[in-house]
């Protein structure tokens, strides 16, 4: 079944091949089901194209101004003022205003909409419109995120005053003030949009762009290849099928995303230390980064490893598989025809992973191979989105990472306030729960002095390694595969799932 549609793929591609030369078209892997700001944050490269933010990124991860010119901040970190821009105009042709910025900060926090955006906004106040271009925001404790926060994309007060985000029609038609305009969403399919030629920084370079879903990485590298794709991210196993045709370029990006084992605490067999810390000394990383990403990425010991709030002294397990059957041994494991055994009941549970993602497949089969080679009996189960809860299973290959604060993918990630079976916004699918953990992510986005906020996540890292939630694998490279005749495309540093490699779009064009 599976080959039948590949190979329909294969047709379709053929039959589409040489994209139009006013248009770009770009493959992505994954389709929203809301291009609003609100809801997805992770991974829309939709976002990109049609909204803006108070502040956007250089392509070294420094904070810009963009929709607000200037800031100030008070000497406690309370009160933040921003002078906006008067010369940004709607998709509709409508005036933005502070008023905007004022509606999408209280939707983002409004308790009826539980968007998960709320998380980058619990220590806001209150925000006050001091003028139709200056907007005041007072926050209940500092909160050096804030800025990254309001990258967000702002949403159209005209529009949306009084309807339920969650439903309004607005999700699949949107309007902002970003570089492109919405034009058509075919469901499956693709979603086009036309260039905003009143765009606040520049009318974008490229009169027309598409995003095409191609969830299939070796049917996004057949497109590249034929031409009916101009620009998409790469399997790094897939690059040398393309290196050589002078048609093609490679960008190598770095990112901060990560792949794990996720443990659920749920799980009895799971929840004991010794049995996490031995997994964790089984796992050779660096033959993974070397072997499976062929050179695209690096070994894996905490989920801020690529921030500024890294702690380079922290200490991590390295691959010691005796050093596993020792802890093992000593918490009463007994090993019988290969297989450790407690009280009767074998050490054995299942690793899920997500049967579109090939990486976290092979992943979860190594792991099985890693894991059955010092008494560990893993079972590799690779099923589609949607046949099986992450917060459900033993054991999951888990990815999460953002060059972004390091507060966006840590304090929703591990805290205990945001365990998904109590809140649905939060991104602790495992259960995790740790008095230090917790401590220090609270301490870390509540200080405004830099030097308090390096304290902080060393003590967050220190506690994951004596209490580890995952076992954390690697850390991956992106390959951007592009056509020759496509221009303006600049290196970054991506998020989860390579988010942002749309990051600089209006400044793409196709010769």
């Amino acid at each position: 079944m599976i080959k039948k549609l590949f190979l329909a793929a294969l047709l379709v591609a053929q039959v589409l091949a040489a994209t139009p030369k006013d248009t770009i078209v770009i493959g992505i892997e994954n389709e929203t089901a809301r291009i609003n700001p609100l809801f997805d944050e992770d991974h829309d490269s939709a976002l990109d194209f049609v909204f803006s933010g108070l502040t956007r990124f250089s392509p070294d991860m420094k904070i810009e101004p963009d929709l607000a010119k200037s800031w100030k901040v008070s000497q406690d970190g309370l009160v933040w003022v921003f002078d906006l821009r008067d010369d940004v105009l709607w998709h509709d042709g409508q005036k933005f205003s502070a008023q905007d910025v004022k509606f999408t900060i209280e939707q983002a926090l409004n308790e009826k909409l539980n968007a998960p955006a709320r998380a980058s906004f619990e220590e806001v106040k209150s925000v006050e419109v001091l003028s139709p271009y200056k907007l005041q925001i007072t926050l209940k404790s500092p909160f050096p995120p804030l800025l990254d926060a309001l990258s967000i994309g702002v949403l159209p007060r005209h529009l949306l005053e009084g309807k339920d985000l969650n439903t309004d029609a607005y999700n699949q038609h949107p309007i902002g003030t970003g570089p492109f305009k919405f034009a058509k969403w075919q469901k499956g399919s693709y979603i086009s949009f036309v260039a905003n030629t009143h765009f606040y920084r520049g009318s974008p370079k490229a009169p027309k762009v598409i995003l095409k879903i191609v969830p299939d990485y070796n049917v996004r590298t057949y497109e590249i290849k034929n031409g009916s794709l101009d620009v998409a991210l790469v399997e790094p196993n897939l690059v040398k099928s393309l290196e050589n045709d002078k048609r093609i370029k490679i960008m190598d990006m770095k990112s901060a995303d990560y792949r794990a084992l996720m443990f659920n605490f749920h799980n009895e067999l799971l929840k004991s230390l010794a049995v996490r810390q031995a997994i964790n000394y089984a796992i050779n990383r660096e033959l993974i980064a070397h072997k499976i990403l062929h050179g695209y990425g690096f070994a894996a010991n905490n989920p801020i490893q690529a921030s500024w709030a890294n702690d380079k002294d922290a200490q991590s397990y390295p691959y010691n598989p005796k050093k596993a059957q020792e802890i093992l041994r000593k918490d009463g494991w007994k090993l019988k025809g290969g297989v450790f055994y407690k009280n009767g009941k074998p050490l054995e549970f299942d690793i899920y992973a997500f049967n579109s993602d090939p990486l976290r497949v092979t992943l979860a089969n190594i792991l099985q191979s890693e894991l059955g080679k010092i008494g560990i009996k893993a079972h590799a189960i690779a099923k589609n989105h949607g046949a099986f809860e992450i917060d459900k299973v033993d054991s999951f290959i888990i990815g999460w990472g953002s060059p972004l604060d390091p507060d966006v993918q840590t304090y929703r990630v591990f805290s205990t306030k945001m365990d998904a079976s109590t809140n649905e916004n939060g991104w602790n699918y495992n259960h995790y729960s740790d008095k230090a953990v917790d401590e220090a992510l609270l301490k870390a986005r509540t200080t405004d002095k830099i030097d308090q906020r390096k304290f902080w996540y060393a003590k967050f890292i220190h506690a994951l390694y004596e209490n580890p939630p995952f076992a954390f694998l690697v850390y991956l490279r992106y390959p951007l595969a592009y056509r020759s005749d496509i221009t303006g495309i600049q290196p970054t540093i991506l998020g989860h799932h390579g988010a942002r490699f749309t990051y600089d779009i209006e400044k793409w064009s196709k010769r």
